[in-house]
């Protein structure tokens, strides 16, 4: 797979992942994952669409296994003294999957639309209070009030072309922008990523595509075709990894399921530390809370 998947599940306790031999001779990677999958950069947040979302679309920053960002879509930035006010100053020649150049509209648009819709990663830019367009390749934000993560929290800022998303809107609830394209965006993409969507019967898997025309680098394996599958049962799973049917399983099993996967020819079980995030339930109808 592309650095971009292997650094994503870095980012994202310990991950416990089951790998099968080498990518086959047709080049397709087949990944296991819980589902449902939402590749609508303003809708999906969760693992699965976090990882189909990083392989889509390109964002101005992107993280470094030690906890750091690396220049991406933007190869550099300036930040105010007041920590209010971040200037980033956009790679040149980043083609879209349509073939159209990323500019400084296309990521105001990206921020514009995930504020307005108010799902997804959101939350990480409630401080955002204006982004402005300065050239065709400077993008300012300005912020309410300082927020110190505001650079890392950039790595969720999936960055859409403008004119494929206004080119496929229906009857909504956004004004002007109708449904802002989130019917459209459900199974398409409008990306520059390494990969394109080219199957999406969205209950059952999404089918990903190398995209010829991407800026970055490449791993010298990486497959031409990812295809993540929709989770089923760990019978199922498990049956897959041992006839090779599966090259990488979810990150959900037992302990049981590792240990007896590992046992089988050809399966490596790779286990790293992993800033994984969790949700604590608490009933606050109940004391002390």
């Amino acid at each position: 797979m592309l650095r971009r998947m292997r650094l994503l599940l870095i980012s994202i306790t310990v991950l416990a992942v089951v790998g099968v031999g080498a990518v086959g001779a047709e080049s397709l990677l087949r990944v296991m994952f819980s589902w449902p999958t939402y590749i609508d950069p303003a809708v999906g947040f969760d693992y699965s669409s976090s990882t189909a979302l990083v392989n889509l679309y390109d964002s101005l920053v992107y993280p470094e296994p030690d906890g750091s960002v690396a220049p991406h879509a933007a190869v550099r930035w300036e930040t105010s003294e007041d920590g209010l006010t971040y200037t980033f100053y956009l790679r040149q020649g980043i083609q879209f999957h349509t073939g159209g150049e990323m500019t400084a509209e296309d990521v105001k648009f990206s921020m514009d639309r995930l504020q307005t819709i108010g799902e997804g990663y959101a939350y990480l830019f409630a401080d955002v209070a204006e982004t402005k367009v300065l050239d065709p390749y400077t993008v300012q934000f300005v912020l309410d009030k300082p927020f110190g993560p505001f650079v890392m929290a950039l790595v969720r800022l999936y960055i859409l072309d403008k004119d494929a998303v206004l080119a496929h809107l229906a009857e909504g609830p956004y004004g002007d922008y109708g449904d802002y394209g989130k019917e459209w965006l459900r199974t398409h993409d409008a990306g520059s990523g390494a990969y394109t969507v080219e199957e999406f019967p969205f209950e059952e898997y999404l089918l990903l595509k190398r995209f010829p025309g991407y800026w970055g680098e490449t791993a010298e394996r990486a497959p031409e075709l990812v295809k993540m599958i929709r989770f089923t049962n760990a019978v199922t799973e498990k049956s897959m990894v041992s006839r090779h049917e599966l090259e990488i399983s979810d990150q959900w099993q037992t302990t049981e399921f590792y240990q007896s996967t590992a046992e089988m020819e050809g399966v490596d079980v790779a286990s790293f530390p992993n800033g994984l995030v969790y949700f604590i339930m608490l009933n606050t109808a109940k004391p002390p809370t």
